[in-house]
């Protein structure tokens, strides 16, 4: 395939610990037959946040795909929240006093220390597995025209798109968002997936810089921009739930902006390319407008109620954080962004197979050459 006017990208969007269905859904690709065996199918790869990780590490395998999902089916198959960040008695509570303490008395001490919620320090070790020196590789052998990782620049409040393929793929530079060629490593993931609050903000190149989503507003422009024709978008968003009429918690209120920032813009972007679509009418193009074909996969049931029943699996001193929050069912969506955890991690593994299997004709029509 190739990526100027028949290419099809693969875009991922972010979510934490809800990353896991993502690769659930590119094993249940495999497994239908759908992707077969061999060099990596998406010329195009595009991820944010826990989705950068994840499209990072295909593009590292891109010369042996099936490898690559194997090698991410492995992480969160064995994936615990002391991988990602520290657990320890002593951490949190010192983060914690930490908050309090300049909360309750920063404007006297004339300033504030806690940059973030947790210490993900474990983390650079985790995705210190994935070789990075192979993409090259991959881009010069053709398996793949080009990676590009989202970041959001915090001062600027820039969107930065970190962008490492051939020659070939334009960049641009407009308001609130530019792109960067460089060789992608592991600053830039850690940037990308820095979610806002939790975890803290990561320097690259004398910036600094948070999750992707932040600005990422629409999350298949960029590879729209690189040439895609088609995109294949898989994201963690769940159907809409019932209505709650119990005042809400903060808990509440911390989910429901980590979705407005980190899920819902795939959503509404989807949408969107799918109106400009049916108002070209079979027209290839009109004006800065031209049809892009876009399949979107995403949980087909809710994933709180699943994280809910997880609770007892997340560190004593972090549940006891998420409880201090609001109850079982408010602290139950923050949760799922933060419970890396197997058990938990293979049910949304599991779930990605499932909705592939009931998709399965849908998808194959959508990726035929």
């Amino acid at each position: 395939m190739s990526c100027q006017g028949n290419g099809t990208a693969l875009v991922l969007s972010g979510g934490g610990a809800r990353g896991a269905y993502q690769v659930g859904v590119l094993m249940g690709l495999i497994e239908q037959g759908i992707l077969t065996h061999g060099p990596c199918p998406f010329p195009l790869l595009v991820g944010t946040s826990a989705g950068s990780i994840h499209a990072t590490a295909l593009a590292a395998y891109a010369d042996d795909f099936l490898q690559g999902i194997e090698e991410l089916n492995d992480v969160w198959s064995g994936l615990h929240a002391r991988h990602v960040f520290r657990t320890d008695f002593a951490s949190v509570c010192g983060l914690t006093f930490r908050w309090i303490r300049d909360l309750g008395f920063g404007g006297l001490l004339g300033g504030v220390a806690p940059k973030s919620l947790l210490d993900t320090s474990p983390l650079p070790r985790l995705l210190s597995r994935i070789p990075f020196s192979r993409i090259e590789h991959n881009i010069q052998a053709g398996h793949i025209a080009g990676l590009a990782v989202p970041a959001t620049e915090y001062f600027s409040n820039d969107s930065v798109i970190f962008l490492q393929g051939r020659e070939t793929l334009p960049t641009w530079s407009k308001q609130r968002a530019r792109v960067e060629r460089t060789s992608i490593g592991l600053p830039h993931l850690l940037a990308s997936s820095a979610i806002p609050m939790f975890f803290p903000t990561v320097e690259v190149n004398g910036s600094h810089f948070g999750d992707g989503c932040l600005r990422n507003t629409t999350p298949l422009g960029p590879a729209i921009r690189l040439g895609a024709d088609r995109i294949l978008a898989v994201g963690v968003h769940e159907p809409s739930g019932t209505a709650d009429r119990r005042p809400p918690m903060v808990a509440d209120v911390a989910s429901t902006i980590l979705d407005a920032i980190m899920m819902d813009a795939m959503e509404k972007d989807v949408a969107h390319c799918q109106r400009i679509n049916t108002n070209l009418n079979g027209h290839k193009a009109a004006g800065d407008f031209r049809n892009v074909d876009v399949l979107w996969l995403a949980p087909s049931r809710p994933i709180a109620p699943l994280a809910k029943e997880m609770m007892s699996r997340i560190p004593p001193q972090i549940r006891y954080l998420i409880h201090g929050l609001g109850g079982d069912q408010a602290a139950a969506e923050l949760a799922s962004y933060l419970l890396f955890h197997p058990d938990f991690c293979t049910l949304l593994l599991t779930l990605g197979r499932l909705d592939v299997l009931k998709r399965k004709d849908e998808i194959e029509a959508f990726l035929q050459p």
